[in-house]
């Protein structure tokens, strides 16, 4: 006997859900599944249409990282930092689906074995982020500048320079050779707090920091008018029992004995604003004390760092020993009351710090004393103020990362892209001439981006040493779960078509056998189907095991399928 029911909507749910597929790919397989390798670079003098770096380049900060300051960080442990040159790896859709998922990702090569932290960003297997900096609340300054790169050009910078507007590929006519901020305006540091900063005669110049491999943006300073200037701010007013760290790379390009250079300091100036001057502030010395300050001094053919501070009556110093012509780390730290110096992660002893109160409301300035006095020649990058003492482990992976980040790049989950965007791991993607683990980028016939499986001809190394070997991540695919309910009444399955309960054993014969007329027979169930409202059948479902129904209740048989 068969029971047809129709179903009401209270009767079917549909539930979506994921499935997470794993997938391990290895150089070749990954070709095959249309897992494509691009690079990206940004082009300073013009836009070029015809340069598909300089697309993927524009492409990928347009979608990602264009707008991210401008977001204040609204996600504190998702880091996006967008270089001069990038390196993207894409996964087709049809792999990862609506996402990759979070920690998942892996990426190996001979080189380094890359992960996702599940927020986004690209780190090195194994890295411990307490070592490093990572909550942006926390560097209350920060100069790289990550954006320099665009500077290196002064004749284009955002499309204006002194107000003055160009056409896409135009170049200035008249040159200039000193960058400064344009007038009545302001531009913003790479902070979380987005500090307001003044560039005056300044330029900008890529250099090698930690190795000399792969180079940051810096700023150069002329030694006659050259400054940065951040207006004041009550939280780098720090008192002498607060723990803060004063961190840069420095390359002093000369100096004389007896000369004194100043780095960065809140000493000597400060602006005023009053209702008599509103339209034109003037700076005025302020008083004698100050929180910080950083300058080099040369005495007897030995140059020195300095870090000081004073509350008036008396001033604190500390010296370490620098080198003339080359890039080296400094943070000047001050912890638990006491101050010390590192230079390239190796550090001074400790001098205990002052007990008065050594806040004042002058500007820093960057490059100068108070914007009249000690000018500085040479270069500083990756310049930050941190709101607390940078352990010993903490200076040592700032300086050997050059900008003090652990993050290498990002990745998009749900649009399948990875970029490497640190300049130190470049060659993660792509050593040079090689590409993703056998497959090379294949320069000899000018296709930008075309892949070759094997090894190089004529090339005693084989690209297994260099490239990918091994790619990893799970795809999160959406699944639909149909649940249908079929309720049967207590009294609706009391007959049954099986031969067996017939008097003759045919289901020709009508007759019952006498068993079956006692209120105890019930009939087994073995099959349930769903059809459509043309009778077809669409899903049938076989028990495992003939079930009873039962006599006092009604039933219900509940299925499941996935779409």
């Amino acid at each position: 006997m068969s029971v047809y029911k129709k179903f009401t909507p209270q009767d079917y749910n549909v539930v979506p859900f994921n499935a997470h597929k794993q997938y391990n790919f290895n150089s070749s397989s990954a070709d095959s599944n249309g897992i494509n390798y691009y690079t990206a670079s940004w082009t300073p003098n013009q836009i070029d249409l015809y340069n598909s770096g300089n697309i993927k380049y524009q492409q990928i900060n347009h979608l990602y990282y264009k707008e991210y300051k401008k977001d204040n960080y609204k996600d504190l442990k998702y880091k996006k930092t967008l270089y001069d040159k990038a390196n993207i790896l894409s996964i087709p859709t049809g792999l990862y689906g609506s996402k990759i998922k979070p920690n998942s990702f892996l990426l190996s090569s001979s080189y380094t074995k890359v992960i996702d932290d599940s927020y986004g960003n690209l780190i090195i297997s194994g890295t411990n982020l307490n070592d490093y900096i990572t909550d942006p609340r926390t560097t209350l300054l920060n100069i790289g500048p990550v954006k320099g790169f665009k500077k290196y050009d002064l004749n284009v910078y955002d499309e204006y320079i002194n107000r003055v507007f160009y056409k896409k590929g135009q170049t200035k006519v008249n040159s200039i050779d000193l960058y400064n901020t344009p007038a009545n305006n302001y531009e913003y540091d790479d902070s979380y707090f987005l500090n307001k900063i003044y560039y005056k005669n300044v330029n900008f110049e890529n250099q090698y920091l930690y190795t000399s491999q792969s180079k940051f943006p810096g700023i150069k300073f002329n030694g006659t008018n050259s400054e940065l200037k951040i207006t004041p701010n009550p939280t780098f007013n720090f008192n002498p029992q607060d723990d803060f760290s004063i961190e840069f790379w420095v390359d002093v390009n000369n100096i004389n004995n007896g000369e004194v250079m100043n780095l960065i300091g809140k000493t000597s100036t400060e602006t005023i604003i009053s209702p008599n001057n509103i339209l034109s502030p003037q700076d005025q010395l302020t008083t004698s004390r100050y929180p910080f300050e950083v300058y080099i001094k040369k005495t007897s053919d030995i140059t020195k760092l300095y870090f000081a501070q004073s509350d008036g009556e008396r001033t604190k110093t500390i010296g370490q020993v620098i080198d003339i012509g080359s890039p080296q780390h400094i943070v000047c730290r001050q912890s638990s009351s006491k101050m010390c110096i590192f230079k390239n992660s190796y550090s001074t002893h400790q001098i205990k710090s002052l007990t008065k109160p050594i806040q004042n409301n002058a500007n820093i300035y960057i490059g100068n004393k108070g914007g009249y006095t000690n000018f500085f020649s040479g270069s500083l990058s990756q310049i930050k103020i941190h709101n607390k003492a940078l352990t010993n482990t903490q200076v040592y992976n700032h300086y050997k990362q050059s900008n003090g980040s652990p993050y290498i790049g990002n990745i998009f989950y749900s649009d399948g892209f990875v970029v490497i965007t640190h300049p130190q791991y470049q060659q993660v993607l792509n050593e040079t001439g090689f590409g993703i683990g056998s497959m090379t980028v294949d320069n000899s016939d000018g296709v930008i981006n075309l892949f070759t499986v094997g090894g190089i001809t004529g090339s005693s190394t084989t690209n297994s040493i260099f490239g990918i070997s091994k790619l990893q991540f799970q795809g999160s695919h959406l699944i639909y779960e149909n649940e249908y309910k079929c309720t049967i009444d207590e009294f609706e399955y009391n007959n049954t078509l099986n031969p067996t309960v017939r008097k003759l054993k045919t289901s020709q014969n009508p007759d019952l056998a006498d068993f079956t007329t006692g209120s105890l027979f019930k009939p087994y169930i073995t099959t349930v189907g769903l059809y459509n409202e043309n009778n077809e059948l669409l899903v049938v479902g076989k028990l495992g095991q003939p079930i009873r129904t039962s006599d006092e209740t009604d039933t219900t048989i509940v299925l499941r399928w996935d779409t």
